[in-house]
């Protein structure tokens, strides 16, 4: 019989698996966000074995010449920016469930070649295609005016004509978007406004020069987007490029943790009020305990579901561009999302042995319980999501009924083993009890063995006597002699017999008693 301790303790499991197979979609995605910074960093797409051309790690390493040392950070913290912006880009996307990815054009050498003259940026479909019309240009300068003016102006072949980049998205820092963008529109105004009075004087030929000028500056300013970096963000990536890996990865999975935070506390409330409901229907908890527990229930599941999130996207971002391929493999189940509650459970169990609450061999059975749960949980979680295909409720069923089924078929055959045990013990018990009976046993049967044959040896010559006598007593007729043989006889028999002698005998015939032989 449970107690009410390990009922308790038997569904805060179950919550906790709950929460945590309920993560396994979030953490997955989250977590695939999260090896997009990794990758970023090291600069090897390790899941497909393709080295790119520049990380953030080999971009931090990169000579600088101590007497244009500005100028060298400025520069390589633009392509550190190059580099963060595929990552953040690729993260976004996945967290949203689209297919398409953001490359460097770089790192496409059989579709780009290398150092492309227009394009630092393009989009691929899911094939790794480029994708008609998502190239761009990055850009991280200072005068951005003069940018600018390069390439709506040149148009001469010059090294001031970059009106290659006329028809391309053209990426800045944040803090210069809306600038650039006023700059192009007073520019276009300026322009237009110029090409009407030389229209006016006559001049057509450098109005219509003009009116282009003016068209290219609109279309720049159309073009312009926001690179979500700004120019401290691009310096910070080049000179510290791990701290901001981390804290990339460390705010996609507070995002993460706020998602599971929101699936812990709906299922902790709804599995806390339905097991509360029915011990207050049963007369086991009063109203105001069993809303005291719902709302810690609530709480303590939502506290649970963040750090899955947070931990669980941010383990599997790290397992799935880990140089181990067993770490890969893992990454690609739900034990990323499974940790916290493993953490969790073995820990309990620990405390609990450490309390001196539990002994050992109760502790071990617990580990060996959780372990194969939580293994079973998550093998329920990936088959449920699988069999279920909508995110969340796939795997919060698979991964409930994987534990539960495990856990029961865990204790039955522990039971099991346990009974098989006591049996052996028992059958040990009884197999020595019946040794020292058989012992003790052999040695009455040897002492009375003994004794009869001492027995048969002191009464042999007394018997051979009394049928002496018998035998003589019948030869000569004489009665008297024969009956005292007999008693004699039945004496050392340990009997005595009815009759002593003849007279006796006729005495008993002369009565009307009955004779029993």
């Amino acid at each position: 019989m449970e107690t009410d301790n390990e009922k308790e303790e038997e569904a805060s499991t179950l919550r906790n698996v709950a929460v945590g197979s309920a993560a396994t979609e979030t953490v997955s995605r989250y977590g695939s966000a999260n090896a997009e910074y990794v990758k970023a960093y090291n600069g090897i797409d390790r899941e497909i074995g393709k080295v790119l051309r520049k990380g953030l790690k080999s971009i931090s390493e990169s000579k600088v010449n101590p007497d244009y040392h500005r100028q060298n950070i400025k520069q390589q913290a633009g392509f550190s920016a190059e580099v963060h912006k595929v990552a953040s880009t690729n993260a976004e996307n996945i967290i949203s469930k689209k297919s398409e990815r953001l490359s460097r054009t770089d790192d496409l050498p059989d579709q780009f070649g290398t150092n492309h003259s227009v394009y630092d940026h393009v989009e691929v479909d899911a094939n790794g295609i480029a994708i008609s019309g998502t190239g761009s240009q990055m850009k991280f300068l200072n005068d951005y005016e003069g940018l600018l003016g390069k390439i709506a102006q040149g148009r001469d072949g010059g090294k001031n004509d970059l009106s290659r980049y006329l028809d391309a998205k053209l990426a800045l820092p944040t803090e210069q978007v809306e600038a650039a963008r006023t700059f192009c529109a007073k520019r276009a105004e300026s322009l237009s406004k110029q090409a009407r009075i030389l229209e006016k004087k006559g001049n057509v030929e450098l109005a219509a020069r003009k009116r282009v000028e003016a068209d290219n500056f609109e279309k720049l300013r159309e073009n312009i987007r926001d690179s979500g970096i700004t120019t401290e963000d691009a310096i910070f990536f080049r000179e510290h490029p791990k701290v901001a890996t981390v804290k990339a990865i460390a705010a996609t999975s507070h995002h993460a943790g706020v998602q599971g935070a929101k699936f812990g506390a709906t299922i902790g409330v709804a599995i806390s009020t339905v097991t509360n409901l029915i011990a207050v229907c049963q007369d086991n908890k009063e109203v105001g305990d069993a809303l005291r527990d719902v709302v810690r229930d609530t709480r303590n599941a939502a506290a649970l579901g963040y750090g899955t999130g947070f931990a669980g996207s941010a383990l599997k971002g790290c397992m799935q561009q880990s140089s181990s391929v067993a770490a890969r493999t893992l990454a690609k189940t739900s034990m990323p999302a499974l940790a916290v509650t493993v953490c969790l459970e073995v820990g309990t169990s620990v405390i609990q042995y450490a309390r001196g609450e539990i002994d050992g061999v109760e502790f071990m059975e617990r580990l060996g319980e959780k372990g194969i749960g939580m293994l079973a949980s998550g093998l329920g979680a990936t088959l449920g999501q699988i069999g279920i295909p909508i995110p969340v409720v796939g795997a919060l069923v698979g991964g409930m009924i994987g534990y539960t089924l495990s856990s029961m078929l865990y204790k039955d055959a522990l039971q099991t083993f346990k009974d098989a045990k006591r049996a052996h013990e028992d059958y040990l018990q009884t197999k020595a009890f019946c040794e020292a009976a058989r012992v003790q046993l052999e040695a009455y049967r040897i002492e009375f063995c003994s004794r009869f044959q001492e027995w048969l040896q002191e009464g042999q010559a007394e018997l051979a006597e009394c049928m002496s006598r018998m035998d003589g007593a019948i030869m000569n007729g004489g009665m008297e002699e024969f009956a005292a043989s007999a008693n004699a006889l039945a004496a050392c028999m340990g009997k005595s017999l009815d009759f002593a002698n003849r007279n006796e005998f006729d005495m008993f015939m002369a009565t009307e008693a009955e004779l029993v032989l």
